[in-house]
């Protein structure tokens, strides 16, 4: 769905496919019903478009048969295996193990051959790799089992295998990534772990929501991570109290971390008088940054949270006046500290512990409340920056 640019292209695109999942509608009803549509906007066959990323003019091939045939197949592998993989959670004491099975047809992929029949646990971490789908189309599953198939088949654990994993470069973002091999661009992550991570994350960082409010929310910061994955500019939606998305940008391509706040509250007259919820993607797994902080010193802002590419979240919400003055103290606390504490330091590490360190030590004071999910690579810096965090904040 790269191509679909516009929002209300996405927008179709979304509603058409949770209608088909929750109806469980044929592809033909899918295609039969998205066409029109699609049609109706002007998004179909061969145009030409701008590349929002780059500025470019091509011509390009929207819509079409084979593209929603693509698109249908692929939401619908992924959403179930998602599904699935919570199922395998709930009920992994009592069926430990998953076996790979790959279709036999002549379609199949000789790549995912290698993987067939294998079996392992299921808390390998080779499912978060290799957990299927693997590609467009691909008809591979996994099949749970339990110790006593195992022992009435006399089977045991697969030995590791050689997942060959190869450099794959985006030619949109430059971005090179490791693949297993014969696992397609964008197919090596577990979509259902991704989300039950971020669901974790979300229960832990916005505790004081409702249920239905905290899946809703859930539901955009995942929809933002992917888009930022997507067109590596960050996003924002701006929301008022009843959950009613108001605004969604995304950042100009000649500044693609930043996208206005300011401006936003400021002009556009259909927001309510009442306070509103700021939800925006990182382009990099940074926490808060000084400007997401200092948008909390707005009355108009109830609580600010962002998304990183590896899923970690980070929200604040105002506690209590003043904030701005908060933000003078600590910078004159924490010069002298940084020069003596953070030399030999990555640029980019020393400003997530110093931004993270500010989140702290603006909560300590009372000013915001700052919760925090964070990804393996941030839990390590900043346990290896534990006393420089701790000195910084208090």
């Amino acid at each position: 769905m790269a191509k679909a640019m516009r929002n209300e292209i996405m927008q179709l695109f979304r509603d058409e496919l949770q209608t088909a999942l929750q109806e469980g509608r044929s592809e033909k009803q899918f295609i039969a019903d998205l066409e029109p549509l699609l049609r109706k906007e002007g998004w179909w066959g061969r145009q030409q478009m701008t590349d929002p990323l780059t500025g470019e003019t091509q011509e390009v091939q929207l819509g079409s048969v084979r593209r929603l045939r693509t698109i249908y197949d692929t939401n619908m592998r992924t959403a179930h295996a998602a599904g699935h993989w919570a199922r395998i959670q709930r009920t992994s004491k009592a069926f430990p193990y998953l076996h790979y099975i790959q279709i036999e047809r002549p379609s199949k992929r000789d790549d995912h051959a290698r993987f067939h029949d294998k079996i392992w646990r299921v808390d390998d971490p080779i499912w978060l790799r290799i957990y299927p789908p693997n590609g467009f189309f691909c008809g591979c599953h996994v099949i749970q089992r339990t110790e006593g198939w195992m022992k009435r088949n006399n089977r045991i654990v697969s030995e590791p295998v050689d997942l060959e994993e190869r450099a794959w470069t985006n030619k949109r973002s430059g971005e090179t990534v490791q693949l297993p091999r014969g696992v397609h661009p964008g197919f090596d992550t577990n979509p259902g772990a991704t989300w039950l991570d971020i669901e974790a994350a979300a229960d832990q960082v916005m505790p004081e929501l409702a249920d239905d409010r905290r899946a809703r929310e859930r539901g955009l910061l995942q929809a933002l991570r992917l888009r930022q994955m997507a067109y590596r500019r960050e996003t924002l939606i701006i929301s008022d109290a009843r959950g009613t998305n108001l605004v969604l940008r995304d950042a100009e391509p000649e500044l693609p971390d930043r996208v206005s706040i300011d401006t936003l509250l400021g002009q556009n007259p259909q927001f309510p008088s009442e306070s509103v919820d700021l939800l925006h993607s990182h382009l990099t797994d940074a926490p808060l940054s000084y400007d997401d902080l200092l948008t909390l010193g707005s009355p108009r802002v109830r609580s600010i949270t962002a998304i990183s590419p590896g899923g970690a979240l980070w929200r604040a919400r105002p506690a209590r006046e003043p904030l701005r003055a908060q933000f003078s103290d600590f910078a004159r606390q924490a010069k002298p500290i940084l020069d003596e504490m953070s030399a030999g330091m990555a640029p980019q590490d020393r400003t997530h512990v110093v931004q993270h360190a500010l989140g702290l030590y603006l909560e300590r004071r009372g000013v915001i409340h700052y919760r925090f999910s964070l990804t393996g690579r941030l839990r390590d810096l900043f346990e290896q920056f534990s006393d420089l965090i701790e000195r910084l904040s208090s």
